[in-house]
C-alpha cells in the first residue's frame, strides 16, 4: 500500500505573521538600515580604534567619523583604546594657546548640583546630560580656526554605592574594567576665532550610554562610577583638512571640577531628582505636584 504525504497546511495571514519563519525573518537588513539612518549626524561621536595611534595621527575632522578607520571592528576587540584619547597629564601650551580662556556657562546651576552630588542617567539607547556643558572662549585669534571637542574621563579607579541612611556616596570597591574611550567633536567645528568670541558652544547633543556594544557613537560609561567632563580646543592648521602632525602645544584642555558626576541607571538622591525636575525646561510635565512625593514637595 502506497502512502502519500499529506498536503502542507496553509496558515491564515494572521497565523503566518507569528510563525517561526516570519519571526526569524523580521528585523532584516532593510529595517536595520532604516534604524541606522535615523541617527542624526550631529549626535555621532568620534572613536579611535587603537591606543597605538597618537593624537598627532588623528586624521578626520568629521563629527561623525572614526579615528583610525576602525569603524568595522567590534567594540569588544582588544585593540579598542580604553585610555583617554587626549592626555590627562598637564602640558605646556604655546604662548598663543596659553592666552585662551574658557568659562563654564550656567555655573550657578552646576554648583547647586555639585553640592548635592551630581548624577547623570545612562541608558542603553543613550541619554542626554542635564545640566548641559556650555562654554564660552576668550583670547582666541579671530582669524584662526579651531576645533572644539569634549570627552569624559574617570575621576578615580573606584566604584561607588549610595548610602540612603547617610544620604552620601561611599566607595564600594575597585572600578569595573575600563570602557572604550571616545571623543565628541562639536558638529559645528571648525569654528573661526571670531565665531568663538561671539557665541557660546553647547554640548547638548552629547549622549551617555552603558551599552558596551554601542554602534551609535555615544560616550560609554560604567554605572556607579564618577566621571569628569573635559573641554578641549585645538588650533586647526590652514594647509590641511586633518589633524595630522598636531603638536601637543597646539591644544588646550579645560576642566571644571563642579561638573563631576556619578553615572547611574536610576537617580539615587531624591534631592537630585527634584533639582533636575525644577531646573530642566524639558521636564515641565513632571512639575505637577500630584506626581511628586511629600519629600520632593517639601
Amino acid at each position: 500500500m502506497e502512502f502519500t504525504a499529506s498536503p502542507k497546511p496553509q496558515l491564515s495571514s494572521r497565523a503566518n505573521a507569528f510563525s517561526i519563519a516570519a519571526l526569524m525573518s523580521s528585523g532584516g537588513p532593510k529595517e536595520k538600515e532604516a534604524a541606522e539612518n535615523t541617527i542624526k549626524p550631529l549626535e555621532q561621536f568620534v572613536e579611535k580604534s587603537s591606543c597605538a595611534q597618537p593624537l598627532g595621527e588623528l586624521t578626520s575632522l568629521d563629527a561623525h567619523a572614526e579615528f583610525g578607520g576602525g569603524g568595522g571592528s567590534s567594540p569588544s576587540s582588544s585593540s579598542l583604546c580604553t585610555e583617554p584619547l587626549i592626555p590627562t597629564t598637564p602640558i605646556i601650551p604655546s604662548e598663543e594657546m596659553a592666552k585662551i580662556a574658557c568659562s563654564l556657562e550656567t555655573k550657578e546651576l552646576w554648583d547647586k548640583f555639585h553640592e548635592l552630588g551630581t548624577e547623570m542617567i545612562i541608558t542603553k539607547s543613550g541619554r542626554r546630560m542635564f545640566p548641559t556643558i556650555r562654554v564660552s572662549f576668550s583670547g582666541v585669534d579671530p582669524e584662526a580656526k579651531y576645533i572644539v571637542l569634549m570627552d569624559i574621563v574617570p575621576v578615580d579607579n573606584k566604584r561607588y554605592r549610595y548610602a540612603y541612611h547617610r544620604s552620601s556616596w561611599l566607595v564600594a570597591g575597585k572600578a569595573d574594567p575600563p570602557l572604550p574611550a571616545r571623543l565628541y567633536v562639536h558638529p559645528d567645528s571648525p569654528f573661526t576665532g571670531e565665531q568663538l568670541l561671539k557665541q557660546m558652544v553647547s554640548f547638548e547633543k552629547v549622549k551617555l550610554t552603558n551599552n558596551e556594544l554601542d554602534q551609535h557613537g555615544h560616550i560609554i560609561l560604567n554605572s556607579m562610577h564618577k566621571y569628569q567632563p573635559r573641554v578641549h580646543i585645538i588650533k586647526k592648521k590652514d594647509h590641511t583638512a586633518s589633524l595630522l602632525n598636531l603638536k601637543s602645544e597646539e591644544f588646550r584642555t579645560f576642566i571644571f571640577p563642579e561638573t563631576v558626576f556619578t553615572a547611574v541607571t536610576a537617580y539615587q538622591n531624591q534631592l537630585i531628582t527634584k533639582l533636575k525636575i525644577d531646573s530642566n525646561p524639558f521636564a515641565k510635565g513632571f512639575r505637577d505636584s500630584s506626581r511628586l512625593t511629600d519629600i520632593e514637595r517639601e
